[in-house]
């Protein structure tokens, strides 16, 4: 298995990002700058950061700070951790001169000024929420510790006043005079999972760097999701009334100077990406960092797979049969992988490693596995998790059925057409290895989770979320909604249907229940791909859940001919059932097809 923290070692071939970042951060007539490092959740931000970091923490000339507002976040004003966090490491950084000593002890005090000023206003507003309510201050996230203001300022008098009078506009001034004194030639800061904290976390850290910190020689590094950074910006920022013009967007570029954005993995890279992983696993680090570098080194075309089963004996002698076989496993997976985990390596890793961990759970009960089959059930778990219930549960009563379903040639049970009429699940069918010759008992017996771990960290794009949220607003928004969701990503598109079949199961009133079911067959209507994966809902789902608004969609819904013995299996179920709405509407139905 592997570890999800960022890492040094460079699987991915990060260079020509880090290279490009490395040059801006160099010339000082490009500063001060704010470089947005943009990339989905698990594209490899944090690790990209950390090798900026490793290539200047080293140098005299440079300073580098770290700073995680997430980590501060309810117990620090946003601003002033910042503030605090980089004098502190300025501090601790080496021993100063006179000069520099008295612009230190001029920004603590300013830091502690304005420290102060948080306080005071957040115990203010915990006095006035305990008026209210009668709940301890404490409940509210605030403390109640007494504290005096002479803990925050010099006792002298006159310079009290003229930190009061100068206050934190001055800090600006001071901060740039102290990297004059101190000699420091690059003051970088790096700012990360600023997408893991609140809209008003994020706004504050952003405008600390703009109000206090935007001096000469400093470089402010910040990794996050854009699409989150958006969010929190917009708001604070909302759109003006009756205007198309996005005020968000014209604040964000003003805080952020140079936007880089990681791209998703393409094919290629994911091979490249998913056999380094397996590499690493078969070989020494010594061994592994002298071939990672030679194969590095040897290409920088990119577009052909850097390593891959027919390549591997180039840069690797004598490979053992396990590191074969994971290589040709990658064969395997890579296509489907790339398009369902859409080219993210946090994603790979973890289904990589919830693959190894169930081989290992099943020799732990001595049964011996093939990596490829479980890959291959798996995919279908995580891509299409009712066809793959629906698929565990004939397997139940026919141990025939997977069989059937390879022959193309063979009629399968009317209730599984969804897999002979689905592309998705058809390319899944026909991809090696067959399933048929394989006792699928005990597989199944170590997946039994309902639906893959990562799945609960599958994201969906900024479009889809909108889309998503509109299609649970009201009807007119709703239908708009829908028409614009055909323009999306598969993977998308998808990952919406899952959402929406999850809040139809844990709504519990049928007036709502109701209104998501006709939003759900719409929406399917709509994305004829998903017709599949709805019928095989319909097909899972308790008699207990369903409500009369489904019956008339189960035809309505798509017009293939082929799946009306599917949508008769169906209503057959509810004809027999005895909820009597339900039963009266589905034989109205039935009499009809």
């Amino acid at each position: 298995m592997w570890n999800d923290n960022e890492s040094l070692e460079d699987l991915i071939d990060f260079t020509y990002l880090k290279t490009s970042i490395n040059e801006i951060i160099s010339q000082d007539d490009l500063l001060p700058t704010t470089i947005g490092v943009f990339g989905d959740w698990g594209s490899g931000k944090s690790s990209l950061i950390k090798m900026l970091e490793s290539d200047h923490i080293k140098n005299k000339d440079e300073l580098v700070v770290k700073f995680n507002g997430w980590l501060f976040e309810g117990y620090e004003d946003a601003k002033v951790a910042l503030l605090e966090t980089l004098i502190e490491e300025i501090i601790q950084a080496r021993k100063w001169d006179e000069a520099a000593i008295k612009y230190i002890s001029r920004l603590v005090k300013r830091v502690k000024w304005l420290k102060t000023i948080t306080t005071v206003g957040k115990l203010g507003l915990g006095m006035y929420l305990n008026a209210q309510s009668g709940i301890p201050i404490e409940a509210f996230g605030i403390s109640n510790k007494p504290f005096d203001i002479k803990d925050y300022l010099d006792e002298d008098t006159d310079e009290k006043q003229e930190i009061i009078d100068k206050g934190i506009k001055e800090f600006h001034k001071d901060f740039a005079k102290l990297i004059k004194e101190t000699g420091l030639n690059r003051i970088i800061v790096i700012i990360d999972d600023l997408d893991r904290c609140t809209p008003a976390t994020v706004i504050a850290t952003l405008e600390a760097i703009k109000l206090f910190l935007f001096v000469d020689k400093t470089v402010f590094i910040i990794a996050a999701d854009e699409r989150l950074i958006n969010y929190a910006v917009k708001s604070r920022f909302p759109n003006l009334p009756s205007s198309d013009y996005d005020v968000s967007q014209d604040y964000l570029e003003k805080l952020i100077q140079i936007p880089i954005r990681i791209p998703s993995l393409n094919s290629i890279e994911y091979e490249t990406y998913i056999n380094f992983l397996f590499l690493k696993k078969h070989l020494s680090k010594d061994n592994f960092d002298e071939i990672r570098s030679e194969i590095f080194l040897n290409s920088n075309d990119p577009y052909s797979s850097k390593l891959n089963f027919d390549n591997h004996n180039i840069f690797i002698k004598d490979p053992t049969e396990g590191l074969k076989e994971d290589l040709l496993l990658t064969t395997l997976l890579n296509p489907l992988l790339v398009q369902i985990l859409r080219g993210n390596p946090r994603q790979c890793k973890r289904f990589l490693n919830m693959l190894i961990m169930r081989i290992n759970m099943s020799k732990a009960k001595g049964i011996i596995l093939k990596k490829v089959v479980m890959a291959k059930l798996m995919l279908l778990e995580y891509f299409k998790p009712e066809s793959f219930n629906l698929l565990a549960k004939e397997l139940n009563s026919n141990n025939d059925i997977i069989e059937i379903l390879e022959d193309q040639k063979s009629e399968v049970p009317d209730n599984l057409n969804i897999f002979r009429t689905d592309e998705w699940t058809k390319h899944w069918l026909s991809v090696d290895p067959k399933l048929a010759t394989e006792d699928l008992q005990d597989y199944f017996y170590f997946i039994r989770s309902k639906i893959l771990e990562i799945k609960q960290n599958k994201r969906l794009s900024n479009e889809a979320k909108e889309i998503l949220a509109d299609m649970l607003d009201a009807d007119l928004v709703s239908k708009a909604a829908i028409k614009r969701s055909k323009s999306l990503l598969e993977e998308d598109k998808m990952a919406i249907l899952e959402d929406l079949f999850e809040k139809y199961l844990k709504e519990e009133v049928d007036k709502a229940r109701s209104r998501l079911s006709v939003l759900i067959s719409n929406y399917v209507e709509q994305n004829q791909n998903l017709v599949s994966e709805y019928y095989a809902f319909l097909e899972n789902l308790p008699l207990k859940s369903v409500v009369s608004t489904m019956i008339p969609h189960i035809i309505t819904v798509t017009k293939l001919e082929e799946l009306k013995p599917t949508q008769k299996v169906i209503l057959t179920k509810w004809a027999n059932c005895d909820i009597k709405a339900i039963s009266t509407a589905a034989k109205s139905k039935l009499s009809k097809l």
